[in-house]
């Protein structure tokens, strides 16, 4: 397991304590709440080398989970005893004593112990063929830790954890950040909510107009960082702050004024205009800093700047708390020396309503959405040239397990971020280096696809804001900056209830369907039911939810998009039906390192490191 070596030591500020880490290993992670287990790496194309510095002076442990839990799990375990460093690779079957791999694949490289700590380094290949041990790559692990006071005794086998343990979701295969070129003016500004009192309840979205720094000309947004309030971590679970166009008229608020509940009851209608402004940052939980390319900054100041911005932020709390205030918020560091480019922020989103359906008892449902190549193509004529995209967060919740962002161009697929093992508690924005980023042209078209299991449910479970619903959407960040906001579609509401036999329903674009208002036409005996009637009496089971994965994928689907004020597009001509676009060339398979290996091969073999 991972320990660290100190050899060079400098002083890491991470989750507001310091720490110890190495200069040679520039990815840390605190993997336990008490800043007890620290975690540092550094990885190359052919293995990852670790450091972990554990707090105490027995074993220690580390695990790679398909899912969180101990069963299928890969483990290793070290310790120091009498100077000696010893580190074991196992594997996990069940909830017990992980017996040792016959293939002992983690290589010891140094260890040591303290007074306090015992600090060990060890690498491994990223895929080592074999069937015990999982792949590292760019997915998201959940990585399980655990520790004892006391070393293993001879050749008995190491102590219970007993509360000594955890599982905590995170990414090793990060794109290192580049080097950055700092500018000689840096200024800061927090925007955040104050003493908002967060509602008992599982989901909330909560918003709060914030006036900016007045200033007279231009400047570049070129990092964006976490402010959280303490204790508040596990409730804080996204953040975004629009940027609000031009209104002397919008409805203000004092710098003290708590909020309101966002698009509803009390809140300003006139705050919602600035949903139409650009997302200047966005956070998520397992995000961290949001660093701009070293050519690329958020424009703020500008003649599109209102001088204000809406904070939304997404309270998660399932144990519904009572008496929870929370100041949590965003800082922008910005300076006047402009960069090169303006960075643009671009949500392609499955429409967040009840035509998104995920059936119950399915395994590998895909649901798709896409931006409409006409609409597309009208603002990158806007623009007046393509755009390359460096960044991007997967979005969905608790069903979703693997994501994808591709462009399509003349029918060939290219993948721009994807998790195949995605965790709802690890929001992180993929960040591609300068050789990744990738081109959008006109003719372009620009998917991003979901896969749900729902295996435990038994009612579909609908699209919405709530953290049981469900999301399937891409935050693409670009440059240079258009001026849309938004790509969605969704399945024609008709060819969902086509499925069960419906041929005609009273429907138009403009309606939604998140309120039980679509009835049903033809055939005469469903006249009296709604859409939502529709979709609850079909008897799902596996085999109809695959089935209707199908039919939705092979049918109609409504796509629309939107611009910002300062946009000569008219983006209301390009919201249309038509038939969901596919890639006849898909993404390349990746390469399978272990085909003509003499070792055996397991389950996960799969190498893409993009």
């Amino acid at each position: 397991m991972a320990v660290l070596l100190v050899a060079v030591v400098v002083t890491l500020l991470y989750s507001g304590s310091a720490v110890s880490a190495t200069l040679d290993l520039p990815h840390h992670e605190v993997l336990d709440e008490n800043g007890d287990f620290l975690l540092s790496w550094t990885f190359d194309d052919e293995q990852i080398e670790f450091e972990a510095r554990v707090k105490t002076r027995g074993w220690l442990g580390l695990g790679l989970s398909p899912n969180g839990g101990m069963p299928g799990s890969d483990i290793v375990i070290g310790w120091v005893k009498d100077g000696q460093a010893y580190l074991t690779d196992r594997y996990a079957d069940e909830k017990a004593l992980p017996p040792e791999d016959e293939s002992q694949d983690w290589d010891l490289l140094s260890g040591y112990e303290n007074d306090t700590h015992t600090v060990l380094r060890f690498k491994r290949k990223l895929q080592t063929c074999d069937v015990r041990d999982r792949v590292i790559n760019k997915d998201t692990l959940r990585v399980l830790w655990a520790w004892n006071d006391q070393d293993p005794d001879g050749s008995s086998a190491p102590a219970y954890h007993r509360l000594n343990r955890g599982v905590r979701s995170t990414l090793f295969l990060k794109n290192n950040d580049e080097a950055e070129s700092l500018p000689s003016d840096i200024r800061s500004y927090d925007v955040l909510m104050t003493n908002t009192n967060i509602p008992s309840r599982r989901t909330t979205y909560w918003c709060k107009l914030v006036d900016m720094p007045r200033l007279q000309a231009k400047h570049h947004v070129f990092k964006v960082q976490p402010v959280i309030t303490s204790g508040n971590a596990g409730m804080v679970h996204h953040m975004l702050v629009y940027k609000c166009h031009v209104n002397p008229n919008r409805t203000a608020a004092p710098p003290d004024h708590p909020g309101h509940q966002c698009r509803y009851g009390n809140m300003p209608q006139d705050w919602s205009e600035c949903y139409s402004g650009s997302i200047i940052g966005a956070w998520a939980v397992g995000t961290g800093d949001l660093s701009f390319p070293n050519h690329v900054g958020y424009p703020i100041g500008d003649e599109d700047d209102g001088g204000q911005v809406l904070l939304e932020v997404h309270y998660d709390n399932p144990e519904q708390r009572e008496g929870v205030i929370d100041s949590s918020g965003l800082k922008l560091l910005y300076t006047p020396e402009l960069r090169q480019y303006d960075a643009g922020v671009l949500v392609v989103t499955q429409r967040i309503d009840s035509t998104h359906i995920v059936p119950p008892r399915a395994d590998g449902f895909k649901t798709d959405n896409f931006c409409n190549q006409e609409c597309l193509d009208a603002f990158i004529d806007e623009v007046g040239e393509p755009i390359h995209i460096f960044g991007d967060m997967l979005h969905a919740h608790l069903l979703a397990k693997r994501l994808k962002t591709t462009v399509i161009r003349d029918g060939a697929e290219t993948v721009v971020s994807r998790d195949d093992n995605y965790d709802f508690n690890l929001q992180h924005i993929r960040m591609l280096g300068a050789e990744e980023e990738v081109t959008v042209q006109k003719g372009d078209m620009i998917m991003t696809e979901c896969t749900y299991n729902s295996e435990d449910k038994d009612q579909a479970v609908y699209g919405g804001l709530g953290t049981n619903n469900e999301m399937c959407q891409s935050t693409l960040f670009y440059y240079p900056k258009m001026n849309i906001v938004f790509c969605d579609s969704h399945p024609h509401p008709l060819s969902v209830l086509s499925f069960a036999g419906v041929q005609d329903i009273n429907y138009s674009f403009d309606v939604p369907v998140w309120v039980n208002t679509i009835p049903v036409v033809e055939p005469a005996s469903m006249s009296n039911m709604t859409y939502i009637d529709v979709v609850r009496s079909i008897a799902w089971d596996k085999d109809k939810a695959r089935r209707f994965s199908d039919h939705l994928r092979e049918g109609n689907f409504v796509s629309m998009c939107g611009g910002n004020t300062k946009t000569s597009v008219d983006a209301s001509q390009y919201t249309k039906e038509g038939p969901l676009p596919k890639a006849a060339v898909p993404a390349a398979a990746p390469l399978d390192p272990c085909s003509t290996s003499t070792g055996t091969t397991g389950p996960e073999i799969s190498m893409d490191l993009h």
